[in-house]
């Protein structure tokens, strides 16, 4: 595997760890069968169609999924509109705006409710002010906490149904006239990140795949309002079995074949550096890492705030000029100067070192910085790293009169794993 990166605990036995095989928890075939769709006036958004279609059954039960779906104004093109499914995170739901944003750069899109609620409240253009969290009659489970139904049979979890829902929303798209089945993508925020980077190894219909923030190896995580619900504080030895073979990303993403695009913050409160970008080294495609410094942990800011995100979808399906691609450091053990190669010369202005010294939580640590100078097919430091930095990365970015884009990066190198 090819892994590129853009930028800018609960610790187990590793014979534990290790072990792992997959175990689809999933029927494929059913999924990428096309669900019936029902029509409905609940939660109506202005210019947008409004929604359920079937989703996985639920104790012997069908459920139904809610969504918002729009396409961009005007005729499609001649071999139909590019598409993307919008997978939100905790406390989210189907967001207009999400939908507004993704038709305004060229794309139809569709967002879904993935926690058996209508939409609520009056975040991101949702209308009405109704209450949040309210549940419709059709639903199926919704999130406790991270994998807190583990004690439930696999088809009345909550990560179960997430992913198959998404799944059968690709399955709804593509049913569409209007939609060029080859040519939709896919992308989560937070939690959402966390399911798109699972389902990634599972649909490979996708064209391509943007986890933003939420990643796999969740367990490795630590931050202890993650680590809390991994063994040894919870979890039996049989259920953290269960979770590794069966829900965690990091199971499914070696069998990603298309392009990921994962982006987030050097700094992330919720999913560390470290376990992110080990999530995009784990993708069997090319996978790429694109880190906005001090990036807010938000919806909305997971849609708005990179531009490298409709960039990138744009070179997969619009052949649009791609981002720049920055390989791994090398560090001369003699001078400990670093090199790294890239492709793609003059789509970036400056190039830097992210460093640290610090050990300990990753949200808390200190970064510093070093120049390199950029050169016909490498990047070069200004100066020597630190002998005592514990991790680091090479930065690049396009700087045009204030407007930062094309932020691109090397992986993460962890001195002290």
């Amino acid at each position: 595997m090819k892994t590129v990166l853009w930028i800018f605990a609960c610790h187990l036995p590793v014979n534990l760890a290790s072990a792992a095989e997959r175990i689809m928890a999933w029927d494929s075939k059913a999924l990428f069968t096309k669900p019936d769709l029902h029509e409905t006036h609940e939660r109506k958004a202005k210019g947008i169609r409004s929604f359920f279609y079937e989703g996985a059954d639920y104790k012997g039960k069908p459920t139904k999924v809610f969504a918002y779906y729009s396409t961009p104004k005007g005729k499609p093109p001649k071999d139909g509109w590019p598409a993307i499914v919008c997978t939100h995170g905790g406390g989210g739901t189907a967001y207009p705006e999400w939908v507004r944003f993704w038709n305004g750069k060229g794309y139809a899109a569709i967002a879904m409710d993935l926690e058996g609620h209508l939409p609520g409240g009056n975040s991101h253009q949702v209308e009405g002010n109704f209450p949040t969290g309210v549940e419709h009659p059709d639903a199926g489970p919704s999130r406790i906490d991270w994998f807190g139904d583990r004690n439930l049979p696999d088809k009345e979890q909550w990560f179960y149904h997430v992913v198959a829902d998404v799944i059968r929303a690709n399955s709804l798209l593509r049913s569409f006239n209007e939609i060029n089945n080859k040519k939709i993508g896919l992308t989560g925020i937070s939690w959402g990140g966390t399911v798109v980077s699972a389902v990634a190894g599972i649909d490979q219909r996708f064209a391509f795949v943007i986890p933003v923030y939420g990643g796999g190896y969740i367990h490795e995580s630590d931050n202890a309002g993650l680590s809390q619900w991994f063994p040894p504080k919870n979890m039996t030895k049989e259920q953290f079995q269960d979770y590794r073979t069966k829900w965690d990303p990091s199971i499914h993403l070696p069998h990603a074949k298309m392009p990921v695009l994962w982006v987030t913050s050097v700094a992330d409160p919720v999913f560390q550096i470290n376990i992110f970008s080990k999530s995009s080294q784990a993708a069997g495609g090319d996978s790429s890492l694109c880190i906005r410094p001090w990036m807010i942990h938000a919806h909305g800011n997971g849609w708005t705030d990179a531009p490298e995100i409709w960039q990138f979808a744009d070179s997969i399906v619009k052949n649009s000029p791609s981002l720049p691609k920055l390989h791994r450091p090398e560090t001369n053990a003699d001078d400990r100067i670093v090199h790294t190669s890239y492709e793609g010369k003059g789509k970036f202005t400056e190039a830097w070192i992210y460093y640290t010294k610090s050990l300990g939580k990753w949200k808390n640590r200190k970064w510093h910085f070093i120049q390199c100078s950029i050169q016909e097919k490498e990047l070069i430091s200004q100066k020597p790293i630190p002998t005592d930095t514990s991790a680091f990365l090479v930065y690049v970015f396009r700087d045009r009169n204030g407007y930062r884009d094309n932020h691109a990066a090397s992986e993460l190198v962890n001195l002290n794993k």
